[in-house]
């Protein structure tokens, strides 16, 4: 037998006695199951994730700017947080996120941005506990910027102009070229399929 079974049998054994009375003072955790939704699953996968007190969630990520252009790798970045709050009730409608970003990387003596800190609001759909829900799109209130989240990955959009859409894939051959706009994700390499 392992020194880690014996010491977890150890463990439950000098439980026993006090496992009875500490059960009527366990509460429930406060953290929500909207973490556990298939839009999070991924992310989930490679720890990205965290449940929050008040059933709030936050996804911390790094996007990659160039993802887009089939995959070519760089030294720029844009760190993400994004703290999702749902409206009170049953499901988990998504209220507002709160998104934290920073631009960094190698520079060549140019500056970056200062971090910045902003509110996005849902657009369209947003109960991340519908099992229908293929792809969450959020918006700052002027529009300027966006964050587009599906099963397999997310897409950052700055620099929007209002109501432009928002592409998570690349356009075959010319078409589309000139619309707006691709987003930075999370390169393949940071998830564990």
């Amino acid at each position: 037998m392992s020194l880690t079974r014996v010491l977890s049998s150890l463990v439950f054994l000098l439980c026993l006695p006090n496992c009875a009375s500490r059960a009527v003072d366990v509460k429930p955790s406060s953290s929500s199951d909207c973490s556990k939704s298939s839009l999070f699953e991924r992310f989930g996968r490679g720890g990205m994730v965290e449940s929050l007190p008040g059933n709030d969630v936050r996804l911390s990520v790094m996007a990659d700017v160039h993802s887009a252009d089939c995959g070519t790798p760089d030294c720029y970045y844009t760190r993400l947080q994004a703290v999702f709050r749902f409206e009170a009730g049953p499901g988990c409608q998504v209220r507002e996120v709160e998104v934290f970003s920073e631009d960094g990387g190698c520079s060549q003596g140019a500056a970056f941005d200062p971090p910045t800190q902003e509110t996005f609001f849902p657009e369209g759909a947003a109960d991340l506990a519908a099992p229908t829900l293929g792809q969450l799109t959020l918006r700052t209130r002027r529009g300027e910027r966006a964050l587009v989240l599906v099963p397999r990955n997310l897409f950052y959009f700055t620099d929007v102009k209002a109501g432009a859409p928002l592409h998570t894939s690349l356009p075959a051959g010319e078409e589309g070229e000139d619309a707006c706009c691709w987003g930075a994700s999370v390169a393949e390499s940071h998830f564990r399929d």
